[in-house]
């Protein structure tokens, strides 16, 4: 079975930046993550990306970056030649360095697995691979911004099941095919993320769907990319890790509040859920679940 990213459009290719200042995008602005960073910035935290990899010499992503791998067989191993998954690790945990971008949780650090080819496209195995790995690892997140739309085998669920268990909090894109949700995240374990743009308005790319959790800005979000550079994308893809990288700085917080301590598994689930403002149809719906993450009511 083939997994694939969920389909993104690359926007603008920007240069290295060498100006004095961390670049917040607009996307984090729109989830107030000024507001959390002045009680946390995610410190400790660790966050899988699954994804195609990452650049791993990157200036705005190397001093987080804790541990990567390959499960593809590339023969550019784990470095991200592809630009998805270096897009997507900036935007979880870009380093504050006044240079170029930084990440919703810059204090996180960074476990990237390559589980999809330079082509964008993986496995099952190599997904499989890449979250046994991540569980080894001993993360608090994985970030999954990826999918099909067939269903898996079930080992898969049963993996995820582990996983949900061991307390480690699973997100991953709903996808943009402007259709139903896709897996993983369709499963119950796995928070579902679907994508705003700028007027916070549903993402015509988006899928929709019940299942659908939670909506984040996923429309010309700039992030680090390949060769040590910078891109504008657009994908459920993108507000994925800004839900990923909001859920580090909810643990890091509890960790504060609570002396060490993790939130259970289905108390983070729940602070995701109830850290959100309202959009469409009042309560949960299908367009934007239980509305868009909310930094600003973080405890």
């Amino acid at each position: 079975m083939e997994f694939k990213l969920a389909k993104f459009e690359v926007k603008e290719i920007l240069p290295s930046s060498t100006s004095g200042n961390d670049y917040i995008d607009w996307g984090l602005k729109a989830i107030n993550v000024e507001e959390a960073w002045q009680k946390t910035k995610g410190k400790g935290v660790k966050v899988a990306i699954l994804d195609t990899g990452v650049n791993v010499s990157h200036p705005d992503l190397a001093e987080n970056i804790k541990e990567v791998a390959d499960f593809t067989g590339s023969k550019s191993g784990a470095e991200d030649v592809q630009g998805h998954g270096s897009h997507c690790a900036g935007i979880v945990a870009g380093v504050e360095n006044k240079l170029g971008i930084i990440g919703v949780a810059p204090q996180a650090e960074l476990y990237c697995g390559k589980v999809l080819g330079d082509n964008g496209s993986g496995n099952y195995d190599s997904i499989l691979k890449g979250i046994k790995w991540a569980m080894e690892k001993e993360v608090d997140i994985i970030s999954m911004s990826l999918g099909s739309s067939s269903k898996p085998p079930e080992e898969l669920h049963q993996l995820i099941r582990q996983a949900y268990d061991k307390n480690i909090l699973i997100i991953a894109a709903t996808g943009n095919e402007n259709s139903a949700v896709c897996y993983p995240a369709l499963y119950d374990e796995v928070v579902a993320v679907s994508a705003v743009d700028k007027s916070l308005q549903h993402a015509s790319f988006s899928n929709h769907g019940m299942k659908n959790e939670i909506t984040a800005p996923g429309v010309d979000i700039v992030s680090t990319y390949k060769n040590g550079g910078y891109a504008r994308l657009s994908g459920t893809s993108m507000a994925t890790p800004m839900v990923a990288g909001a859920a580090a700085l909810v643990i890091a917080r509890y960790r504060d509040l609570f002396n060490g301590a993790s939130p259970k598994i289905r108390s983070a689930y729940e602070i995701l859920d109830k850290m959100t403002t309202d959009l469409g149809e009042e309560g949960r719906d299908e367009w934007y679940g239980e509305g868009i993450i909310n930094l600003a009511m973080l405890p």
